[in-house]
């Protein structure tokens, strides 16, 4: 009887080790970055789409300005039994000078053996301003979505400096303005601080103008209001 049990045993591992070598390939993808919409600035030149996937994969844009490099549209990837490989690759945004955020999909498609075939989508959402971090902006929304921004200083009657913060990805121009004057008007990519001279204001009257940011052709108003003089 124990010998017969043991054949039934090694015959029955023979079996399931004859069908784990039948197995099909597991397949799996998925989206890494960006989770829901990346948010890019208005100016910014490339971000990046992660994802990993066991397959081939295709990756398409449906937006002229966030394009995929050649080199990324198509790739090869040898599925072997539960190797999930990551991918990564740029995406390269054109500047948005319409006044108006705009939303691009990229398209993840990957694909395998026994016609396995799933897709997903990567969007970015692109500002229309550049990254100004002082004055704070002022956000506007649309269907819960920011979409738009102001960005406004308030000094009083008497103030003679300020300061302006910001970020951008390419050369950069100050412009404008009548009682306010920057003590640097032009500029190189990166983090800049620059230091504004206010002059004092002499009416009864509150006043406002305009400084314009420009970088890569993309111009950002940042306004400047002046509270009035005190009545003695």
């Amino acid at each position: 009887m124990m010998k017969k049990t043991l054949r039934l045993i090694i015959a029955a591992s023979i079996i399931m080790l004859c069908a784990c070598e039948k197995e099909s390939y597991y397949h799996t993808m998925s989206i890494i970055r960006p989770l829901g919409a990346g948010v890019v600035m208005a100016d910014q030149e490339y971000d990046t789409l992660s994802f990993y996937t066991t397959d081939n994969f295709q990756l398409i844009s449906n937006a002229e300005w966030a394009v995929v490099p050649d080199s990324m549209k198509n790739g090869r990837i040898k599925n072997s039994y539960y190797h999930i490989w990551t991918v990564v690759s740029p995406i390269v945004f054109e500047a948005n000078t319409t006044g108006q955020p705009r939303l691009g999909n990229i398209t993840v498609r990957c694909y395998g053996d026994n016609e396995w075939n799933q897709t997903a989508i990567a969007s970015f959402y692109q500002l229309s301003w550049l990254d100004i971090t002082r004055p704070r902006p002022k956000y506007s929304y649309k269907d819960g979505t920011i979409n738009g921004a102001a960005f406004e200083a308030v000094d009083s009657a008497t103030q003679i400096t300020d300061t302006i913060c910001f970020y951008v990805y390419d050369d950069w121009t100050l412009s404008g303005g009548s009682f306010v004057h920057p003590k640097e008007t032009s500029g190189k990519k990166g983090r800049n601080k620059i230091a504004v001279d206010v002059e004092e204001n002499p009416d009864f009257v509150e006043r406002e103008t305009t400084l314009t940011l420009t970088s890569r052709g993309v111009a950002t108003p940042i306004k400047f209001k002046q509270k009035a003089k005190k009545k003695e």
